[in-house]
């Protein structure tokens, strides 16, 4: 999709001398191939200087292939000059570290800092500090010494948290009001991202909580520094803080339905359901109506009407009778029942199971899970994973995030090894199965999720290149972002995506293509966008950008028609545009003038220029009307 504009004579002789071998005119050329984002363009100039040891082409090339997801020749390219380039030494070690390979980041960050980049000490210093590392605060100080800005706030920042937590402190073990004690440390978990990059200060927010434990009578401190141990991933000594502060304070229910939850995200039904029940026994009313969902989510309708009952009583917010006429409905039409045959298969499947057998504990962690027996079904899926079966470890990732309500921090160490075998098992397929595809798309959102937008890109961009639809619409909106500035990658994944069922791109690479002059290749894509137009009203714009690739076509009898169907819902369009974006937008009726000019319907074209005209008198059209009374009529056509 390169263009090809006519060139000036010093980028004629520019490309001349990049022809010739010039290494250092072809990085030129390309640079100003990128600046018109022509990236397509640009690669091929780039390959021959960065295989030389340029440091810009290779760090160019990295990153035009990074913002397409293609980490692995992204690394070739930043490991082509990172021995001798401190730029491409830090985006390898950045890509390393965001990839999961922390020993190889730290490597070339101390490699990149020892060739003088001020970003790579920075960087290795920052990953150390978050290891636990405490001196690696030094080089912290020697980089902001240095004049790095990063440096130098994250200094500031780490002093500011120290301060913080020790005026909490003294203010907690000062004072004597419990609800004054609890503003004082109400927000401290809400930014844990504090205490992974400072985790050395952890200690301190710990002992915060502990003295606020010792003034406020009720379990909220401890539930507190639970969460924020929870968000930072000490899981387990979250949950036995909790467990500790059920057993301290008996009248209270709120630490027993965090636990209870927390049980539950990590697959842990029974644990959950007893600290549940802990906690609506107590009174506890959001412990009473989480029971009661436990209860719903195992099909344990007695149990699920009992508690939503009690939460109605006892005077709860939310739409208990809604959830007991779902409790009706699932008595009426269970859900959750198995054929007799694969009811039968249950007890051999178990002993099977029990014996070692993967596969049959695979086969019934399936049946279970249909069945509701969510427990089991968990455990068996656990027993098939451990003894190696990948298929076990995506079905217990669709359960926890399906039923469990579990994070994707707790999925995505089930679902990556599955999907780390899909991807090449898909790609190498003449038709890739669709539940590898899916699998690998499903991935990428769990990293949506996560926050981890690098790994989103990558198992999306794979998705897409796998023929998922939507993973290529978020592709090619990406791609399209000021920050990749890719509208080539853009417009294929768009392509893609309209061919995999997503109208809407259809839309979207269309206009693309007849604005680059493709209009050829535009047509059925925006045919096909037109199509949905009920579904998704925007999409009648498609009609005016139809009508434009037509007449680029030549086929000026078929532009008019459909540019005129354009004039007719052109209403629809202004519906999606507001402010400037909809002053500025194009008028179908223009190009529509031009047209009928071109078939010779003079009177047709000339009322279309008048009402454009009158809305607008100093409109450029005014020029065409201009012209054209001054020229003969031309011999109508025949539409």
């Amino acid at each position: 999709m390169s263009r090809n504009n006519p060139l000036d004579p010093a980028e004629s002789d520019l490309l001349a001398a990049a022809r010739g071998g010039d290494l250092r005119a072809s990085v030129r050329y390309a640079e100003l191939l990128c600046g018109r984002r022509d990236i397509d363009g640009a690669l091929p100039w780039l390959e021959a200087p960065a295989l030389a040891g340029d440091g810009h082409a290779a760090r160019t090339l990295a990153i035009i292939m990074r913002t397409r997801g293609e980490h692995e020749h992204a690394e070739r390219w930043y490991r082509a000059a990172a021995d001798r380039d401190g730029g491409c030494a830090f985006g390898l070690a950045d890509l390393l570290d965001k990839s999961g390979d922390l020993a190889g980041a730290l490597e070339w960050y101390d490699r990149g800092a020892a060739l003088g980049s001020l970003e790579c000490k920075t960087n290795g210093a920052l990953r150390r500090l978050e290891q636990g590392e405490v001196e690696a605060a030094e080089a912290l100080r020697e980089a902001a010494a240095e004049g790095d800005e990063v440096a130098a706030g994250r200094l500031g920042d780490m002093a500011e948290l120290a301060d913080e937590l020790k005026t909490l402190l003294g203010e907690v073990r000062a004072d004597t009001d419990a609800e004054y004690v609890l503003d004082l440390i109400g927000g401290l978990d809400e930014r844990p991202e504090r205490f992974r990059a400072f985790p050395h200060l952890l200690d301190d927010a710990l002992k915060v909580y502990d003295a606020a434990a010792e003034v406020v009578g009720d379990d909220r401190p401890a539930v507190w520094k639970a969460l924020l141990l929870d968000k930072l991933g000490h899981v387990d000594e979250a949950c036995q803080v909790l467990g500790a502060a059920v057993q301290r304070h008996p009248e209270e229910g709120y630490a027993a339905r965090v636990l209870g939850l927390t049980h539950l995200e990590r697959g842990d039904l029974d644990a959950a359901g007893e600290a549940l029940r802990v906690s609506a026994e107590r009174g506890y009313l959001p412990g009473m109506w989480s029971l009661a969902l436990h209860r719903l989510r195992l099909r344990d309708l007695d149990g699920a009407q009992e508690w939503f009952g009690r939460y109605r009583e006892a005077g709860g917010d939310n739409d208990a009778g809604a959830q007991l006429a779902r409790v009706a409905e699932l008595r009426a039409a269970p859900d959750n029942v198995l054929s007799a045959e694969d009811e039968a298969r249950l007890p051999d499947l178990r002993v099977a199971a029990d014996a070692g057998d993967a596969a049959a504990a695979f086969e019934l962690g399936g049946l279970l899970r249909d069945r509701h027996d969510l427990a089991e079904a968990v455990r068996r899926f656990r027993a098939a994973a451990g003894a190696g079966d990948l298929r076990a470890r995506e079905a217990l990732a669709r359960l926890l995030w399906k039923h469990c309500g579990s994070e994707a921090r707790h999925v995505l160490p089930l679902a990556v090894p599955a999907a780390e075998a899909a991807y090449p098992r898909a790609f190498a397929a003449p038709v890739a199965d669709p539940a590898d595809v899916t699998l690998v798309e499903w991935t990428g959102r769990l990293y949506l999720d996560e926050g981890d937008d690098f790994l989103a890109e990558r198992w999306l961009r794979r998705a897409a290149r796998l023929g998922h639809g939507n993973a290529a619409w978020w592709a090619g909106n990406r791609s399209d972002t000021p920050e990749h500035g890719d509208p080539q990658e853009a417009e294929r994944m768009w392509t893609l995506a309209a061919r995999r069922g997503v109208p809407w791109c259809g839309w979207l690479a269309g206009r693309a293509m007849v604005r680059r002059g493709a209009h050829a290749e535009a047509e059925p894509l925006l045919r096909t966008a037109y199509a949905a137009r009920a579904e998704q009203e925007p999409l009648h714009e498609a009609a005016y950008w139809l009508g434009l690739a037509l007449r680029g076509q030549g086929r000026t009898d078929e532009a008019a028609q459909w540019l005129r169907t354009a004039v007719d819902v052109h209403p629809h369009v202004l519906k999606g545009y507001t402010g400037f974006m909809r002053t500025s937008l194009f008028d179908p009726r223009e190009p529509l003038a031009e047209v009928l000019y071109e078939l010779g319907r003079d009177a047709e074209a000339q009322t279309l220029v008048e009402e454009i005209l009158r809305a607008h008198p100093r409109h450029r059209i005014g020029a065409l009307l201009t012209e054209r009374r001054g020229r003969p009529a031309e011999p109508t056509s025949v539409a």
